[in-house]
């Protein structure tokens, strides 16, 4: 296999999980612990995982495009 079709395979997987899991059970595995009064993650941080995960969709998309070429 192409390196660069294994690159698109590790973030397809990656974006998968940032578009299926809900932005609160992220943050509760990564962020969580940070806060002492253990409140929600903000607005804002549950539009930027989103986004994140639509930019590896995207990288994902042209990675495999260019490794069939």
């Amino acid at each position: 296999m192409k390196q660069e079709l294994v690159a698109g395979i590790i973030l397809g997987m990656i974006r998968l999980s940032l578009v299926i899991v809900p932005p609160a059970d992220l943050w509760a595995v990564t962020e969580k612990w940070k806060t002492k009064d253990g409140s929600r993650p903000s607005k804002g941080y549950a539009v930027l995982i989103r986004v994140l995960g639509v930019i590896f969709a995207l990288v994902d998309g042209m990675l495999i495009k260019w490794a069939v070429k």
